[in-house]
C-alpha cells in the first residue's frame, strides 16, 4: 500500500495541532500573568493612594502644628512609595538593556551602609539587629551603582521584613582571586523547597511573606537576578528550611 500521498497531510495536521497547542498555552500564560500583575499593582497602588487621600482630608481639620507636620511626612512617605513602585515596574525593560548601565568603581560597604541608613527607622521599628562583619581588604568593584544599590536594598528589606522581632541580620563579604561574594544572612522565616525553586521568579511570594508585607509585588528579587546576570555575576539563596532563616549570596567578578 502506498502511504506517500498521506505523509504531507499527516505532517501538516501534526504541525497545526502543535501550533494550536502552543497558541493556547501562550494565551493562558499571558492571561495569567496579566491577571496577577493587575491584582498586585492594583493593591500596591491603592494602599498608599488611599492613605494620601485620608491624610489630605485630615489636614482640613483643626490640627496642631505637630500633627500637621506628621501628616505631611506621612503623605510624603506614601508618595515616595508610589514612585518606588513606578521605578520598579518601569525598570523591567531598562534592567534588561545593557546600554542603560553605567559602570564605575565603588565600595560595596558604602552601598550597604547607605541602605541601612535609609531603612534605619523601619529596622528599629521591627526590633531587628544588624551586624556587619568580614569586610577587611575588600577592594572597590566596577559595577552600576544605582542598580546594585537596588539589589542590596531589596535583599536587606526582605531580611528585616521577614525576620521576627529580636532577630539578627548578618552582612559579610569575602574575596578570592576571581570574585567578591556578599552574604546577607537572617534569622527569619526561612525557605521551603518550593521557595528555593521559585524565589527569583516573577510575581512569586509565599503565603507568609504576603501576610507579613501586603504591599509586596514579587518583582524585586526577579529584577535583582536580571541585574546581577548583567554584571556577569550570580545571586542565589540557601536555607535549612522553614523558620530556619536564610542567606542570600551575591557573587560578582572582580
Amino acid at each position: 500500500m502506498n502511504y506517500i500521498p498521506y505523509i504531507i497531510p499527516i505532517i501538516s495536521l501534526i504541525g497545526l495541532v502543535y501550533l494550536g497547542y502552543r497558541y493556547i498555552n501562550l494565551f493562558f500564560k499571558i492571561n495569567k500573568l496579566e491577571n496577577e500583575f493587575s491584582s498586585i499593582v492594583n493593591h500596591t497602588f491603592r494602599t498608599p493612594l488611599t492613605r494620601i487621600l485620608w491624610l489630605s482630608k485630615e489636614l482640613e481639620e483643626n490640627l496642631t502644628s505637630e500633627n500637621r507636620l506628621s501628616h505631611v511626612q506621612d503623605i510624603t512617605n506614601a508618595a515616595e512609595r508610589i514612585l518606588g513602585i513606578v521605578d520598579v515596574v518601569a525598570g523591567i525593560k531598562k534592567i534588561s538593556d545593557i546600554s542603560g548601565y553605567t559602570f564605575e568603581a565603588v565600595s560595596l560597604r558604602e552601598i550597604i551602609e547607605k541602605s541601612i541608613e535609609k531603612n534605619r527607622y523601619k529596622i528599629k521599628e521591627r526590633g531587628v539587629l544588624i551586624k556587619i562583619t568580614s569586610f577587611k581588604n575588600i577592594p572597590l568593584i566596577v559595577i552600576d551603582l544605582k542598580k546594585i544599590s537596588f539589589v542590596i536594598d531589596a535583599l536587606l528589606e526582605n531580611a528585616f521584613l521577614y525576620t521576627p522581632k529580636g532577630g539578627l541580620i548578618t552582612i559579610s563579604c569575602d574575596i578570592n582571586r576571581k570574585n567578591i561574594t556578599l552574604q546577607i544572612k537572617d534569622t527569619g522565616f526561612g525557605l521551603s523547597l518550593i521557595d528555593k525553586l521559585r524565589i527569583f521568579s516573577r510575581f512569586y511570594r509565599n503565603k507568609r511573606a504576603v501576610l507579613a508585607n501586603t504591599d509586596g509585588m514579587g518583582l524585586c528579587l526577579y529584577l535583582a537576578k536580571k541585574i546581577i546576570k548583567r554584571h556577569h555575576g550570580k545571586i542565589y539563596a540557601q536555607s535549612d528550611g522553614v523558620d530556619e532563616g536564610s542567606t542570600f549570596f551575591i557573587k560578582l567578578p572582580l
